[in-house]
């Protein structure tokens, strides 16, 4: 029995995720995944607590129930203070989750890993309860990179204390897990989990509606692309392949564009000047995007060249819809998924090769087909929400093993 198995109406898990840049039920993609995380944990029947930094709104339908506890941090203020206070928010939630769990008979901690926090983990510890731990990227390095880090040192203690005291850590791909086991230290086994799907909400549309295949409603060949306007996610290499494929014979182009951020205006100024038809709705609500990707014929994930260390949700989304999908092959997604026969991989920012797959699709009805149902299995199969939490979780110590996720096998077709 995996460790989801263990929860039920009289267990408490308490969901912790104090980092102020994550809106628990935001709309941004690290919301999405504390959102699905929570509600297979709900659907277990356990009492679910969310102990959090920033809410970011109500809690969405189906979390309803959720106890949500806010910790807000105090605002305007930055540097050294700033990391004062998280390290104050840490112990306060510690005590909360200490509070929350303790003297259950069944009680599970999960939580999000945040810069300057290990309480929550060492208290669990220390009453006995499992706990998880989930690093979604190394964030001292990218605060160093991005922002600014004072206490660098200090950060890495508070990572490896966190990382010694949980039960079980999880890391969404392999170069986050490697960082973590180098921060961790002798004896922090790290397992990877990727980010998984909700397969009830993201689902292949209905036939006739899918435009760029036989039938298709708006006889337009739709390329759809979901996510935030940033450099790395590669939207300016979209624009210009598309562009490019306006020269090319075939269906008539449409480009999708789902999303908000710093680039998109730019984006969208260049698509202008290639010509390039362009539906660009802004970011949507989560419950939303599945109908925005109902129209698309294909979708991408272009993303540029550089260390990528995250597990895209998007690419599981675009498959769970039954969409042919191009995307870079960073990272893990080479490992996750079968080149030529669940999607087609090309080389990070190779406009060339981008232009060439997203032209076979357009020109391949039988092509898109096959890897639009093949695509949509290898998700059922391997990466559902519900499937990467049973990974995540602790099992019992009698039926322990080393939990990983099925790769993907077989030859490309």
């Amino acid at each position: 029995m995996n460790g989801l198995g263990l929860l039920g109406p009289g267990s408490v898990v308490v969901h912790a995720c104090l980092d102020p840049g994550v809106p628990v039920f935001g709309g941004k993609g690290c919301s999405v995944h504390v959102q699905e995380v929570l509600r297979v944990l709900v659907a277990t029947g356990a009492q679910v607590h969310v102990v959090a930094a920033r809410t970011g709104g109500e809690p969405p339908a189906g979390l309803e129930g959720v106890h949500v506890h806010h910790l807000p941090l105090p605002s305007g203020r930055r540097g050294p203070e700033r990391e004062r206070d998280r390290r104050a928010l840490d112990e306060r939630a510690g005590r909360l989750v200490a509070d929350l769990v303790r003297g259950s008979a069944s009680a599970l901690v999960y939580e999000r890993y945040s810069l300057f926090a290990h309480a929550v983990q060492e208290n669990a510890r220390g009453l006995g309860v499992p706990s998880v731990l989930e690093v979604n990227a190394p964030l001292p390095l990218e605060q160093a990179q991005h922002r600014t880090l004072h206490d660098a040192a200090g950060a890495d203690a508070s990572t490896r204390r966190a990382l010694r005291a949980a039960t079980r850590v999880v890391a969404v791909s392999s170069p986050v897990a490697r960082w973590a086991r180098e921060v961790g230290g002798t004896g922090v086994d790290v397992a990877v989990v990727p980010n998984g799907v909700d397969l009830d909400r993201f689902r292949p549309a209905a036939p006739g509606t899918r435009a760029g295949t036989s039938g298709g409603s708006s006889g337009r060949f739709t390329v759809a692309f979901v996510g935030a306007f940033r450099p790395w996610h590669g939207v300016d290499l979209l624009v210009e392949a598309v562009g490019r494929l306006t020269a090319l014979p075939g269906d008539p182009v449409r480009l999708l564009l789902v999303g908000d951020g710093p680039q998109r205006a730019a984006a969208l100024a260049r698509a202008a000047q290639l010509g390039v038809d362009v539906v660009a709705p802004g970011a949507l609500d989560p419950a939303d995007v599945p109908a925005a990707l109902a129209g698309a014929g294909a979708a991408c994930a272009p993303y540029p060249p550089g260390r990528a260390y995250f597990s895209p949700l998007k690419v599981a989304e675009y498959l769970a819809c039954g969409l042919p999908t191009v995307a870079a092959a960073v990272g893990d997604l080479p490992g996750c998924y079968r080149d030529g026969h669940e999607l087609l991989l090309t080389e990070p920012g190779d406009l060339h090769a981008l232009t060439a797959a997203l032209q076979r699709l357009r020109t391949d009805a039988a092509l898109r087909a096959r890897l639009g149902a093949v695509g949509r299995a290898a998700v059922e199969q391997r990466h559902s929400w519900r499937h990467t939490v049973e990974l995540s979780l602790p099992v019992p110590a009698a039926a322990a093993t080393a939990a990983t996720v099925p790769a993907a096998t077989g030859e490309a077709a």
